[in-house]
């Protein structure tokens, strides 16, 4: 992938890419300037929250979720200063460590972030968020929707890229 850079320059960029795919480097992804290219991730941003209203717009069984997150009976009074509180504190993370993010975790992160605001924005303007994939394992059910999808997925990807480097480890904030 080009425009990847790190501190050897011995290596070519597709080896350097597999690195990063696999975890085992701290590859950060930036433009030929030299810049991290943190406006792809904003644009990604407003990508997915669009693409998640689009797909409950076009949704044709709609379930009004007036529950928390992923369906959890939380009182209304305790769920916006979770929800505050939470996103806070990812939003600081992100903010405090993105420079030193390989491009798998400011995917995951803005995965996370956008299905987050897709689904808070909607329950501040509605009251509820619009639930419309349902799924059923065994004697585990559930109706979800995209932005739930993207939190997850978000999450998959944070578990799998901490898990390779054998132990959870924050980047080097320098």
């Amino acid at each position: 992938m080009p425009g990847l850079a790190t501190g050897t320059q011995n290596k070519n960029s597709k080896q350097m890419h597999m690195e990063a795919l696999e975890g085992k480097t701290d590859l950060k992804i930036q433009q030929k300037n030299g810049r991290s290219p943190r406006g792809y991730f904003v644009f990604l941003f407003v990508i997915l929250i669009v693409l998640d209203q689009l797909a409950k717009y076009l949704a044709s069984n709609i379930f009004k979720n007036y529950k928390f997150a992923f369906s959890l009976p939380v009182p209304v009074w305790l769920m916006y200063p979770v929800y505050f509180l939470v996103v806070a504190l990812i939003v600081w993370h992100v903010v405090k460590y993105r420079n030193s993010f390989a491009w798998n975790s400011a995917l995951a992160w803005t995965l996370i972030l956008a299905g987050a605001a897709a689904n808070i924005i909607e329950r501040i303007i509605l009251g509820y968020v619009r639930d419309f994939v349902y799924i059923s394992l065994s004697r585990w059910t559930g109706i979800y929707n995209i932005a739930d999808g993207y939190i997850i997925v978000g999450i998959i990807i944070l578990l799998i890229t901490y898990n390779k480097n054998s132990k959870f480890q924050i980047p080097n904030s320098k």
